[in-house]
């Protein structure tokens, strides 16, 4: 899975940017205002990590004393729970916190990003979701000047109930008209499959990747029943594109 620090997770839930590491650590030893920026982000960032793990631990408890409350009432129809308005008092003081802090981290790296243009190079990294990481990220690798590869993490392979994690699943194309996608699975460093297939273009780059994932779940399913893109409904069209 692509995404597992929080840190880098909360930035690309409110930035739609995937960065694949703390890239502002690089700038913390510079002494330009840039360093100043990387500095304070690395701090923020640091603060919002230990947030994230108190704020899940105090949710923990919650949970814990929920579960007890549960059984206490099955088995004797009453409750009498020790202790439960501290812990919920300190769910509530770690969720306030954690809210601050995100705040906080969201500002920090506009701060940094608006000094720090990261250029992507033959490699990109794409929320297949605009704003959601629980959708999962798709790597890009550039094959030509407009063609890149496909390649799903392990959350987004869980996302669109496809198996295939980490492998290529095809490549998008832009156009005049658009991003074209074209469906295929090829292992690294090897040719695509001889099987490929031309999906509809799509007018945004995440689109066009999403119609990837979803061909190869519907090409999985008991609905798939042997037939091309150009023989699907209408309705499984518009899902495909959706």
């Amino acid at each position: 899975m692509f995404l597992t620090d929080p840190v880098l997770r909360r930035i690309a839930a409110d930035t739609n940017d995937v960065l694949p590491e703390h890239l502002w650590r690089h700038d913390t030893a510079t002494p330009e205002p840039i360093g100043d920026l990387a500095r304070i982000l690395h701090t923020t960032a640091r603060d919002f990590t230990d947030s994230t793990t108190s704020l899940d631990e105090a949710l923990a408890r919650v949970g814990t004393l929920a579960t007890a409350a549960r059984q206490a009432m099955a088995a004797r129809a009453d409750l009498h729970i020790a202790a439960y308005q501290q812990t919920l008092a300190d769910a509530l003081v770690a969720h306030e916190r954690h809210a601050v802090l995100g705040a906080a981290l969201f500002t920090c790296y506009r701060a940094w990003r608006n000094h720090r243009p990261i250029v992507d190079g033959d490699e990109r990294y794409l929320l297949l979701r605009r704003c959601d990481p629980s959708r999962g990220v798709a790597t890009l690798r550039r094959t030509d000047p407009h063609t890149w590869q496909v390649t799903p993490d392990a959350e987004a392979a869980t996302a669109f109930d496809i198996p295939y994690p980490d492998r290529v699943v095809g490549e998008v194309t832009e156009t005049d008209h658009g991003w074209t996608p074209t469906a295929y699975i090829a292992r690294p460093h090897q040719a695509p499959l001889a099987t490929v297939y031309p999906l509809p273009v799509r007018g945004e780059l995440a689109s066009a990747c999403r119609s990837l994932l979803r061909w190869w779940h519907l090409r999985h399913s008991d609905a798939w029943r042997n037939r091309t893109p150009t023989q699907l409904t209408p309705t499984e069209l518009a899902h495909l594109t959706s």
